[in-house]
């Protein structure tokens, strides 16, 4: 087919659309680049005459009027809405467009035409739909995916602002291991960056996740009037970001009364039953756990979940005040089966959430020129305590109740206020102000006086490695069913505010934009502990006649001789104590200055210059991390209207994307963490899994206690944790691509090719200081500098930026402190690297009234040494990220370098909806997809598979004490993604609705089908193939951690009047 053909066909009948050819070139300002907080479009054209007069009205009661300018064009900024535009001569409206609707940061053109031109209509009043518009927004440089309210009430896709991202090019699920966000949302990679890495805004306002960045807040699902998703480009208005946005618009009241309600429905048996687990690794020692045995009975486990939608908008004031409010309530309960243990009780458990969200949004039209919102919103999860019973795995039956869970309730309040003032035709003046308060609430009830007891007991972990001599009977384990493990700080509470100015003055060719954006972070009371008496017992063994530990010189002896399944160990059990509680601030402040640029009639320019600061501080409000030196991030971009009239574009865009450490590193790297372990022997277990008999194992640690880490529960001095020449992590990013608009078989069609090259250039994370190969070229580099440093006080963790020179402060032997520059090469690690490439592909047919739809092809890789501030094959995020075992010391590094977790090879996306008649409509989203990469850890060195026989040795085998944590598989080097990838995936959601004209189509019944081939493929598997010693396999290695969800019916009633 040649392309070209079929569109210099077209553009010889169509009308001459001039776009931005002149449009911006007579000052009128379109914006040329997405703004990731947007909450406003542009609408822009050409008018028959100068000294007319374009009025636009509609959104939320808009209703302003510009002049044309004397080169015959106009612009206007308008809130997200449905518009219609109107050309005024002599005080009458001689022609009109409708449904102009300017995405989020975007910009549409309502061109009027002139007399004497081809296909010229009359000069009386007009109508013409939004359909007769270009379908190419030539104002735009970056690569984003808006989607509509109306597109999601016509696509299956999950209620959730992932499960829209994902529609995206260049995104990826995260990874399992990593949990969700702080809401349970779905959390995603963008473009090879971590989950950590993205920014969430609702209405302009930054709802990030306050403590660790790992998601955000977002709207009820039935409020959002659009969701933005950008995945490259963003603006220099906007920063704290180096991976993706996630940026939802709210809907507004109009100056029409609307309301409706919906009711959804999941119910129990049009769930698919849930693959069971089974064990897989051949080297386990227990029977129970050879591969092929049951792990876990899922197939009797069930849910069902409903969610309550309403909604009223409508004037409060005609033309001045407008009001919107929504309620939603997702209500879900069922039951699970607990992972198989011989012998012993097991349980199944009922569970039931409950999380309300509340959206309202006011809107006041001062006057022409001034306008006001105040937006409020409430999202809550929460759960009753779960109930857990007795579960016979023979039988399959459940049993009497054992135990009550824990009561979760999370609650985030928002509150936004947004002024705009029209100072002028050319000035514009934008200021808001947020709030977002999150509350972490806790609670454990007890079932009965045995659960009251047993939660003052400590908890009991790894009861498998109990030496069977003290149990009643072999595989009869003992263990604390109450335990309550570390719970959170049920006072622990979050605090956002954000403050932002921006200024937009059109002057000439140029669009100027002026601003300021500052946000603060605080987390107060978070933490957690084990419960009960404060501490926890965990049972473990080690290769008889072996060291349990050895750490900076310091040794744990060997354990008690016991037999496990026919193999000799050294049993001993650990007292582990864990506590962290503080309250932290992050302040981040940012300047910027942008200038979209109409250079010529079809280029237009964006050059813009941000600049960040970030300060974390300790609990103590003293500052560890200070980074408020200029820390420049240019933004570039393009768009060459390359025909003149919209059909074709060729664009770009370079930037720098800065990100700031969040409030949760704190806890661990800057506050008083405390986390010892003890080694015991005993000679008896109680019926509660408590050891007895107990007898400190001969140790050279100082009281015979291991501190991890250093974690002495000491305040951490500041001057300590960080790197004096520590900077920012950042990552740059450089896209190129084009799109055109063609007619085919009377059908009019979008494609585009883009390309997209991502280079993490900085990143921040946490060097093991006091492990003792650390601690050797600390003293070595030291004493070359003249410097005698004191070793007992050199940290455990230090932040330093991986790949370049660091400059640390150490206490000397003096009382004071010296600084000792450590060139990267005697870290002995390899450079920093982590890398993205990618190459989409997309054809998308625009609604025609009929039907649209798209399908998108992704080629991606993403590699490197590094996955940024999270580790996802061991889960590290949250609290942990930029503190992972990246980076901790040189053999920990060795042969990291491969393909990263989040690399997805190929993702096709196809998805759109079709209007079978005026009452039936059918959609359809279908992901297929390549599996992300296995990988497989061991311990250290050239191993021949376990050392049942042979005593390891520690210092060679496990140097740093991380266990089966290195990058080699059974005595091989085993780089990410050496083993091979998880299976590819075909995710088919299919929908139908039924708008009956009796109805007057306004009820609509509607049924969906989630994963209609019912596929339940591994998704994450386990990659660790030891446990603690390299005489102990991990049992669970190679079997799934997490799978696709089974086939799931939804049915759905909604009435909108």
């Amino acid at each position: 087919m040649n392309v070209m053909k079929f569109d210099r066909c077209a553009r010889a009948s169509a009308l001459r659309r001039t776009t931005m050819a002149m449009a911006i070139v007579a000052g009128i300002g379109v914006t040329g680049q997405v703004f990731a907080q947007a909450t406003t479009g542009t609408i822009f054209g050409s008018a028959p005459t100068s000294g007319a007069t374009v009025q636009v009205t509609g959104g939320p009661g808009f209703n302003r009027s510009v002049p044309v300018d004397r080169t015959g064009h106009y612009s206007v900024t308008v809130p997200v809405g449905d518009y219609t535009v109107s050309l005024i001569q002599n005080g009458a409206v001689v022609q009109s467009l409708d449904h102009v609707s300017p995405a989020a940061g975007g910009a549409s053109e309502a061109d009027f035409v002139q007399r004497g031109e081809a296909n010229a209509k009359s000069l009386n009043t007009v109508t013409v739909t939004a359909n007769a518009l270009p379908t190419i927004d030539v104002t735009s440089t970056t690569q984003n995916l808006t989607i509509t309210s109306q597109q999601l009430t016509q696509l299956p896709v999950a209620r959730n602002s992932g499960s829209i991202a994902l529609l995206a090019p260049g995104t990826v699920s995260g990874a399992a291991k990593l949990g969700g966000g702080p809401t349970g949302e779905p959390v995603i990679s963008f473009n090879g960056s971590a989950i950590v890495e993205n920014a969430y805004y609702i209405n302009g306002f930054n709802t990030t996740d306050p403590l660790s960045n790992t998601g955000g807040i977002t709207l009820p699902y039935g409020s959002i009037d659009q969701q933005q998703t950008l995945t490259s480009g963003y603006g220099a208005m906007y920063g704290r970001s180096a991976g993706g946005v996630i940026s939802q618009v709210g809907k507004s009241g109009t100056n029409d009364w609307h309301f409706g309600g919906q009711v959804l429905w999941q119910p129990a048996f049009a769930h698919d039953s849930t693959q069971n687990y089974y064990w897989a690794n051949p080297n386990n020692v227990y029977d129970w756990q050879k591969p092929g045995q049951i792990y876990e009975y899922r197939r009797s486990n069930s849910s069902w979940d409903a969610v309550y939608d309403a909604y009223i908008g409508g004037p409060l004031i005609k033309d001045t005040l407008f009001m919107f409010v929504s309620y939603e309530a997702n209500k879900s309960q069922g039951h699970a089966v607990d992972a198989y243990t011989p012998n012993v009780a097991n349980y199944m458990y009922y569970w039931k959430d409950s999380d309300p969200k509340i959206y309202a949004k006011l809107d006041w039209n001062i006057n022409a020129s001034n306008t006001l919102s105040l937006t409020g919103v409430r999202n809550q999860v929460g759960n009753d305590p779960s109930e857990t019973y007795t579960y016979d795995y023979a039988t399959h039956t459940q049993g009497t109740l054992s135990s009550l869970g824990q009561r979760d309730k999370t609650t985030f309040d928002i509150g936004i206020l947004k002024y705009t003032s029209y100072i002028t035709d050319n000035l514009t003046l934008n200021a808001m102000i947020g709030k977002m308060g999150g509350e972490y609430y806790y609670n454990q009830p007890t079932a009965s006086a045995a659960a009251a007891y047993g939660q003052t007991l400590p908890s009991i972990y790894s009861v498998t490695w109990e030496n069977p001599a003290y149990l009643p009977s072999p595989g009869q384990f003992l263990f604390n069913p109450y335990g309550t493990g570390a719970p959170s700080n049920p006072k622990h509470t979050s605090e956002v505010r954000n403050l932002r100015l921006d200024l937009d003055w059109k002057l000439g060719n140029h669009d100027l934009l002026f601003g300021i954006d500052n946000d603060t972070d605080t987390d107060r009371n978070d933490g957690n502990g084990f419960g009960g008496p404060g501490y926890a017992w965990t049972y473990g063994v080690q290769a008889a006649g072996a060291n349990i530990q050895s750490q900076n010189g310091y040794i744990v002896g060997s354990g008690t001789p016991c037999t496990i399944a026919g193999t000799i160990y050294g049993c001993y059990v650990t007292k582990n104590v864990y506590s962290t509680e503080a309250t932290v601030t992050v302040a981040q402040r940012a300047q910027y200055l942008q200038d979209n640029w109409q250079a010529t009639p079809d280029l237009l320019l964006n050059i813009g210059l941000r600049n960040d600061q970030f300060t974390n501080y300790t609990p103590n409000g003293v500052p560890y991390l200070r980074l408020t030196k200029p820390q420049w991030a240019p933004r570039l971009g393009f768009s060459w209207d390359v025909f003149g009239d919209s059909s074709m574009k060729v664009f770009g865009n370079a930037g720098r994307y800065y990100l700031a450490m969040p409030t949760s590193v704190a806890l661990r790297e800057a506050s008083n963490p405390l986390y010892t372990n003890q080694y015991f022997s005993y000679t008896g277990i109680s019926p509660n899994g408590v050891p007895q008999g107990l007898q400190l194992i001969n140790t050279t640690f100082p009281n015979g206690v291991y501190y991890v880490n250093g974690e002495n529960g000491s305040t951490v001095d500041p001057k300590l944790v960080a790197a004096q020449n520590l900077k920012a992590e950042y990552e740059d990013q450089f896209v190129l691509g084009m799109q055109q608009q063609f007619n085919m078989l009377d059908q009019s069609w979008v494609y585009g090719v883009n390309g997209t090259v991502n280079r993490m250039g900085r990143a921040i994370d946490d060097w093991y200081g006091s492990e003792w190969e650390n601690l050797a070229i600390v003293q070595q580099v030291a004493a070359a500098q003249g410097v005698a440093i004191d070793p007992s006080q050199v940290l455990g963790s230090i932040l330093i930026n991986p790949g370049q020179a660091n400059t640390l402060t150490l206490a000397n032997t003096s009382g004071g402190y010296s600084e000792v520059k450590i060139p990267w090469s005697d870290f002995h690690m390899p450079q920093l690297k982590r890398r993205y490439y990618a190459l989409d592909m997309y054809l998308e047919h625009p609604f025609d009234g009929k039907w649209w739809g798209k399908i998108d092809y992704t080629f991606a890789r993403s590699y490197g040494d590094t996955e940024g501030p999270v580790f996802s094959p061991g889960g590290q995020g949250g609290s942990s990220q930029s503190a992972t075992i990246q980076w901790d010391f040189p053999e920990i590094m060795s042969y990291s370098n491969g393909l990263q977790s989040n690399n997805q090879r190929h993702h096709l996306r196809i998805y759109g909806s079709y209007q079978i008649t005026p009452e039936w409509s059918v959609g359809g989203t279908y992901h297929i997809a390549s599996g992300t990469p296995l990988s497989c850890f061991g311990f250290y060195g050239p191993l021949s598979g376990y050392s049942y026989n042979t005593a390891p040795n520690p210092a060679t085998d496990d140097p740093g004490g991380y266990g089966g944590s290195y990058h080699w598989c059974n005595g091989m080097p085993s780089p990410p993604g050496a083993i091979g990838n998880t299976p590819w995936t075909h995710q088919l959601n299919l929908q139908v609705d039924y708008r009956p004209a009796f109805a007057g189509r306004k009820l609509d019944f509607q049924l969906q089908v989630h994963n209609a081939f019912n596929e339940q493929k591994s998704i994450q598997q386990q990659g660790y193939m030891y446990g603690n010693s390299d005489t102990t396999p991990y049992p669970y290695y190679l079997m799934p951690y997490s799978t696709e969800a089974p086939r799931y019916v939804q049915l759905g009633v909604t009435y909108d009047y």
